[in-house]
């Protein structure tokens, strides 16, 4: 028997499917495409994404591994904190307004001043932001009327996904757990704060446990993509979750490095004692589906992303880069890099505001010297995150890593040096459709975690005192050029 996982992302939908042992039998990924009509704004289909999800869907059908292991359930790992109208036959109304996108900055101002920070984070875990789904759902109603009293529901991906699969809309804790009107106490829909907000509960997906079955298959549905009827659909998770758990980042201490496009950081944890200093630093705790329950999400839009724009500046490929890097001085680069290209998140303070910024150049700089500088910088912020977060009580001694970053030895181990942490790069590429095959297991009694080819360390790295203090100097001036960089954001803004 076999289990899929589906991950969708911001950029492909992507599927594997798994042995009951945790073997990858197979797998499908098709791109998605971003829409940015204006500067700041960032839109996907919903319609492209269906069609994006069947199609990884009907290639993983087809393979002869799965009619050697029929598949016993299917879950779905999703990006969240994006919702968007949808009609009462699951038809998308609307595109889908993406996390990145900038619109709604108003709604996050007003909302944030109705409770005090400690009492936001008591409530759900986290500030109001621009992209919280309720406040998507209140800036559809107010640029959009029409759109929004049409609306059956307001939909992220997982949801949409239950709702085209097996007819009706539910969500997990970590993905409810973005919007501002979960409860983490009770871990479900609150009553007050929809009534703060104006939402009525009848637009929002129904809110289920880990471990059980969120729809099951519709048999049209199943013969158009060559799956069993009735194929059990299990609750899913969110993506960073659903990596984390995928990476072996379930107890706490044993932190996740989530190297992509975005960085990400899920530290699972209880809760810590000064919470509400995290989260101004836009840190966030919520539901995990790990054995702590819970998590601290440091997730950052600069990883590859920014060395991809470097890469492309300078012209010089992945393995050019490698080559280099390896040759290169043990010493930081003699550029200085604030690698905030999409502002910044933890550990700073008003950190939206934060730019990119090159400084020391000078004729004899290479390019290879200003990528290392930006390694370096999304290295430093990683280093003063962990400090942030063992200094309030969230403590990790562990980095389990993956994604496309983990593929440069240079960055790990100088990743390593500066956390002084063991970091282990995961010997499986996709941790997001393992956890989500995870999660599928879990609802028909198969515990992946337990078979003989769960993910292990592909390689470990081990943190070089000599090498951290090279990097002592840099570290500082890399903090005081960033605080410096946001302070002057916030004074021109101010003008």
């Amino acid at each position: 028997m076999s289990l899929i996982g589906v991950d969708v992302g911001s950029s492909a939908v992507k599927a594997g499917l798994y042995s009951n042992a945790g073997a990858l039998l197979s797998e499908a990924r098709q791109p998605v495409t971003p829409i940015r009509r204006h500067p700041g704004w960032w839109e996907l289909e919903p319609d492209e994404v269906w069609q994006a999800t069947a199609s990884v869907l009907c290639q993983i059908a087809h393979v002869d591994a799965i009619l050697r292991e029929p598949p016993e359930a299917l879950a779905v790992s999703a990006s969240g904190r994006e919702v968007f109208p949808v009609g009462e036959h699951g038809q998308a109304l609307g595109p889908c307004i993406m996390a990145g996108d900038t619109r709604g900055e108003e709604m996050e101002a007003w909302f944030a001043g109705q409770r005090t920070a400690e009492d936001w984070v008591r409530a759900c875990g986290h500030l109001p932001e621009r992209m919280d789904p309720a406040l998507r759902v209140l800036w559809w109603r107010k640029n959009d009327p029409e759109v929004a009293a049409r609306a059956r529901y307001f939909l992220g991906w997982h949801e949409f996904l239950t709702l085209r699969l097996g007819g009706r809309p539910v969500t997990d804790r970590s993905l409810a757990g973005k919007w501002l009107c979960y409860d983490l106490a009770t871990g479900g829909w609150s009553d007050q704060r929809l009534h703060e907000l104006g939402l009525e509960k009848s637009l929002l997906p129904e809110v289920q446990e880990w471990g059980t079955t969120a729809v099951t298959m519709e048999s049209a549905v199943a013969t158009e993509l060559g799956l069993p009827p009735g194929l059990p659909v299990a609750v899913g998770a969110f993506d960073a979750s659903s990596a984390a758990l995928g990476a072996g980042a379930s107890e706490t201490g044993v932190a996740a490095l989530l190297c992509g496009s975005w960085e990400g950081l899920v530290v699972p944890a209880q809760p810590p004692p000064a919470l509400h200093e995290l989260v101004q630093r836009a840190a966030s705790l919520g539901p995990h589906p790990g054995a702590s329950g819970l998590a601290v999400f440091a997730l950052s839009p600069n990883g590859t992303a920014v060395v991809d724009w470097g890469r492309e500046v300078t012209g010089i490929s992945l393995s050019q880069l490698d080559a280099r890097l390896r040759d290169a001085d043990r010493a930081p680069s003699p550029v200085l890099a604030v690698p905030h290209f999409s502002g910044a998140t933890v550990p700073w303070i008003g950190g939206r505001r934060s730019r990119g910024f090159l400084s020391e150049l000078t004729l004899a700089a290479s390019g290879t010297d200003i990528i290392k500088a930006l390694m370096e910088g999304i290295a430093c912020d990683l280093s003063l995150t962990l400090s942030l977060l063992n200094a309030h009580g969230v403590p990790a001694h562990m980095l389990r890593v993956t994604g496309g970053g983990a593929r440069s030895e240079w960055w790990m181990q100088l990743k390593s040096d500066l956390t002084g942490l063991p970091l282990e790069v995961v010997d499986m590429a996709e941790t997001g459709t393992y956890g989500a095959a995870r999660l599928a297991g879990s609802a028909v009694g198969v515990d992946l975690a337990d078979g003989e080819a769960k993910p292990g360390s592909a390689r470990r790295y081990e943190p070089d005192p000599q090498r951290a203090a090279l990097y002592v100097e840099r570290l500082e001036a890399y903090r005081v050029a960033a605080s410096d960089l946001m302070a002057a954001e916030w004074r021109k803004a101010l003008r």
